[in-house]
């Protein structure tokens, strides 16, 4: 296959004559992980996702890796460790994306059982953080918290604790680097690509994968050995859709939605609360300039694609966080987004907040569908840990003897960082150079990482590189060309949203769409009415995350 427009998408006329030790549906964090980890052991790899890499699921979370310390509220005690360790590998590997948060957790009187477990339950988090880099917690009397969060309501305060978890705020990153790090290591990622059908060849036992190019609407078939689904939400779907005929169907997700509200921001730590009519767990976040307020947690039957807040959802947060935290309304709202979580299944009766969080994989063979693996159930602290396993299985599978290196070998844009800061410093007199000012450095440096020399490299061919994309965000025009040529970027929802954080500033892009449309276009051929639909694509995009009324105008 070969597309005009694409710099990404090599022709892959020869994957009919050259088998695949692995394809992979989906390229959110899971499957990005597994190329990853399949590519670094050698093995041949082709990623198909039918939308954007990291567009689903990974793109709606609530932004954090963490231990999960609601997860000791259930005695998931295994979880938790699991995560800890989970959370310093990846700080690890990934510095520039994933930083240390503090978390202020305040008690208000009326729950004395709620107080002693969130001692007890500090405590176990400390010791379950073995070989930990972040500071251990404290408690603190309400003057001390609220000398942290000064937003916090008084009345009824009786103090609290503070300690550390991390925050990823460009999620997708996490996932895109993945996908850089596979294609180094020889895989091959299409996105806007989906797969049709898959069969068995019965010479060779290998299944055919037949791809429709989402762009071009061309066709072409795979020849592979194992077939990964990493779908996430739409895991059993996929199943049901590619096997109908030859496998009993079983649901094996439950799909629960979660919603996030995005306000000015109004602290600077995270605050962990609990609703009032629910005494769910719910998060107050520090988030570039917003302050993000979610989660939600409640049954989903529909498309994961369109899942939206409803009045609702919207309702329910604001209530239960204006409870406790001054300066939080309706009007203050900026968007919203909408997540699904792709559940493992259990016990129908269990309320949404109680189902397990453990990950499975499941091994179709016993279905009569030999080569055939579902990812199920993944959150994103866990992606590295579970594509881990995948891969083991494939290697298993295969009959060869790998051993992952993900724990080690640090993404792309983590490569030589061991101090971020002290990298920061290290790369400002040199873009100070190029008239980018201090925070812009910060910003790049956040994003990319190491990688930042790629962008120096750009800016040193051509200088106008360096001008900044719109006056208000400090991203500059070389990140369009980086985007395309080594991010697999074709569509400028895919750069706005998901490559650079410019969907998620004040102006959501509208003061920049068509000046970045018209750059796309001269990369990628695009005529005048691909120009349109770029940017008519990108405006519904926003729509799925504000009322009408507030959606900016482009």
């Amino acid at each position: 296959m070969k597309r005009s427009d694409d710099r990404n998408h090599v022709d892959s006329s020869h994957f009919a004559e050259v088998p695949l030790d692995v394809v992979i549906i989906g390229g959110g964090i899971v499957g990005t992980g597994i190329a990853r980890d399949a590519s670094l052991r050698g093995m041949s790899v082709a990623l198909f996702e039918s939308n954007d890499l990291s567009c689903g699921t990974t793109s709606r979370s609530s932004r954090l890796i963490h231990g999960g310390l609601r997860y000791l509220d259930v005695y998931d005690f295994g979880l938790v460790l699991k995560d800890l360790r989970e959370r310093e590998t990846l700080l690890y590997i990934a510095p520039h994306l994933i930083r240390p948060l503090k978390f202020v957790v305040p008690n208000y009187e009326g729950d004395f059982y709620r107080r002693l477990r969130l001692r007890l339950g500090m405590i176990v988090y400390d010791l379950f953080s073995t070989g930990k880099s972040l500071p251990s917690h404290k408690m603190l009397s309400s003057k001390k918290v609220l000398a942290l969060e000064s937003g916090l309501k008084r009345e009824g305060l009786m103090g609290g604790a503070v300690f550390y978890d991390c925050q990823a705020s460009f999620v997708e990153r996490i996932a895109i680097e993945n996908a850089i790090s596979a294609a180094e290591n020889g895989a091959k990622l299409f996105n806007h690509s989906r797969v049709i059908s898959c069969e068995k060849d019965q010479e060779t036992s290998m299944m055919i994968v037949t791809v429709e190019d989402d762009l071009s609407k061309e066709r072409f078939k795979i020849r592979t050995k194992i077939l990964i689904n990493a779908t996430g939400p739409w895991a059993d779907d996929v199943i049901k859709f590619l096997f109908s005929s030859k496998t009993q169907q079983v649901n094996r997700l439950r799909l629960t939605k979660g919603i996030h509200v995005a306000i000015p921001k109004i602290n600077q730590n995270a605050i962990i609360l609990y609703a009032k009519s629910d005494q769910r767990l719910f998060f107050v976040l520090p988030w570039f300039q917003y302050t993000l307020i979610g989660t939600t947690d409640t049954d989903y039957s529909g498309d994961p694609e369109k899942a939206e807040a409803s009045s609702e959802d919207i309702r329910y947060l604001l209530t239960e966080s204006s409870a406790f935290v001054h300066g939080i309304s309706a009007d203050q709202i900026r968007f919203t987004y909408a997540g699904v979580r792709p559940l493992v299944s259990t016990d129908p009766r269990k309320k949404e907040s109680s189902v397990s969080r453990h990950y499975r994989i499941v091994d179709h063979s016993k279905e009569g569908l030999d080569g055939v693996i579902s990812v199920l159930g993944v959150k994103i602290t866990s992606y590295r840990m579970a594509s881990k396993e995948t891969t083991d299985l494939i290697s298993k599978k295969l009959g060869r003897s790998t051993k992952c290196s993900t724990d080690k070998v640090p993404l792309p844009g983590g490569r030589g960082i061991r101090i971020l800061e002290e990298f920061v410093e290290g790369n400002l007199e040199k873009l100070e150079e190029f008239g980018l000012d201090k925070n812009q450095v910060a910003h790049l440096v956040g994003i990319y990482g190491s990688r930042v020399d790629e962008l120096i490299a750009l800016i040193e061919a051509d200088r106008k590189n360096s001008e900044r994309i719109c006056p208000n965000n400090p991203d500059i025009v070389a990140q369009i060309a980086l985007a395309i040529n080594q991010e697999f970027a074709l569509t400028l929802s895919d750069f706005l949203l998901r490559r650079t954080s410019i969907a998620f500033s004040e102006c959501r892009g509208s003061d920049c769409a068509e000046k970045v449309a018209a750059i796309m276009a001269r990369m990628l051929n695009w005529d005048d009415t691909r120009i349109s639909h770029e940017i008519s694509s990108y405006k519904k995009a926003l729509e799925l995350q504000l009322p009408v009324n507030l959606l900016p105008t482009i």
